[in-house]
């Protein structure tokens, strides 16, 4: 019986558990030279919603019965070309189903990835096999933070382990966002998620945040026992990149610092669009507006940009955001003194993205001082303001240029926080 079974076709897989950044060899074993197959992968995400999720491929078997995903190109699929990891990042979506729940409802942050993986052959499923991807390592301990005024959470070592730490924000999204920081705890961090607003006391908006909150969190991290002493990285997305610039920028404390799809220049605080005659700013330092683009409400594009959202029709903050800076001197007030930071610098940006151009004002103003520190602009083709972690659906965008550019910035990023510390 058992020889029957295992001449049977069937998916042979490298990992069936792993990080969701770790590649999986898949394969296809034991099925008739030259037939047609297809491989389909299906995950259910449940939160307040469940949503369902699918991609497959079609290969026609090779002489020696197998089909090797990291070697061979589907005919037809989801994803063209070779890529092991096609029916991760190719994912589409194909069902929302709204949930109820009768009491307040706690969505697990790091609920891990479950995938099914199944084998056709003539329309009929011969095989199928369960995969789960992990947002952190075993090893890796999650902890609450709720001190000297600070909201986050800490990823370390289970048994506290001094590492190099890393204080991880967010982006408009507000609260916690925890998957990149603890995917990046994983890699040899101990990383501080840290909220800054649209969580518990906090500002409900991104309006005044001052930057004593972020000495505090590096106070606080320095006096940690899982943080080595004597360095501290940032890493920021979007919104939180300006913080993150802005930080490293006022606090020396800080040795290295990633924007991901973000700006150089800082904006207004993010309210909703109005006929006010003034925008608030977004940071303040001992109580006093740090310069931003603009203080003055464009109203015209203002009521624009809402139009456009109510009609679905173009990029309302790509407009909205190039009426910020249409004042030339405005604009030049309000990029971050990037030449203050104490560390290598590393600005991660989509082509497609709008953003990037503000995000190479950094490099522009790094040009015309003399910096003993290394900096670089990594800007991708095709991808847009989803660059972030590999392997994982995309929403948006060219999912092929986005899933490119987030393993490769994945990776650099990873290498550069590592590089900075050997330097330092």
């Amino acid at each position: 019986m058992s020889l029957m079974n295992k001449n049977k076709p069937r998916i042979v897989v490298s990992e069936s558990i792993s990080l969701i950044d770790s590649p999986v060899k898949i394969t296809i074993q034991d099925v008739n030279p030259g037939e047609k197959i297809t491989i389909k992968a299906k995950r259910i995400a449940t939160g307040l919603k469940k949503l369902e999720l699918e991609s497959y491929a079609i290969f026609i078997v090779d002489r020696s019965g197998k089909v090797e995903l990291d070697s061979q190109e589907p005919i037809s699929g989801s994803y063209s070309g070779v890529d092991g990891m096609g029916l991760f990042w190719s994912l589409e979506l194909t069902k929302i189903e709204e949930l109820s729940f009768n009491n307040e409802y706690n969505v697990d942050p790091l609920a891990p990835q479950f995938f099914t993986l199944y084998l056709e052959i003539n329309q009929t499923i011969v095989h199928e096999i369960k995969i789960t991807r992990l947002w952190k390592s075993d090893n890796i301990a999650r902890h609450e933070i709720r001190e000297n005024g600070l909201v986050g959470t800490l990823f370390c070592m289970n048994d506290r382990t001094p590492l190099p730490a890393i204080i991880v924000l967010g982006g408009s999204e507000g609260g916690i966002n925890e998957y990149l920081p603890a995917l990046l705890s994983s890699h040899g961090f101990t990383v501080f998620a840290l909220a800054y607003f649209g969580i518990e006391d906090l500002p409900k908006q991104v309006v005044r945040i001052p930057l004593e909150y972020m000495k505090s969190a590096i106070d606080w991290i320095k006096s940690r026992p899982e943080a080595i002493p004597n360095w501290i990285g940032i890493h920021g997305t979007s919104k939180g990149s300006e913080l993150a610039l802005l930080t490293a920028s006022f606090f020396q404390e800080i040795k290295a610092v990633v924007s991901l799809n973000g700006s150089a220049i800082s904006f207004s605080g993010i309210v909703p669009w109005s006929k006010d005659e003034e925008l608030p700013p977004a940071w303040t330092y001992k109580g006093i507006p740090i310069p931003y683009a603009s203080p003055k409400n464009p109203i015209s594009v203002a009521l624009e940009c809402i139009e456009m959202r109510k009609k679905a029709v173009g990029d309302p903050l790509e407009k909205w955001y190039n009426a910020l800076c249409s004042d030339p001197e405005v604009v030049e007030k309000a990029v971050i003194p990037v030449e203050k930071i104490n560390g290598n610098i590393l600005l991660v940006s989509g082509k497609e993205d709008f953003t990037y151009r503000y995000s190479k004002k950094a490099i522009d103003r790094l040009k015309s001082y003399e910096t003993s520190y290394n900096y670089k602009h990594l800007i991708y083709e095709g991808a847009g303001h989803s660059i972030g972690i590999p392997y994982v659906y995309y929403s948006q965008g060219n999912k092929k240029a986005t899933a490119s550019a987030s393993l490769d910035s994945w990776k650099k990023t990873i290498e550069f926080f590592h590089e900075c510390l050997e330097t330092n």
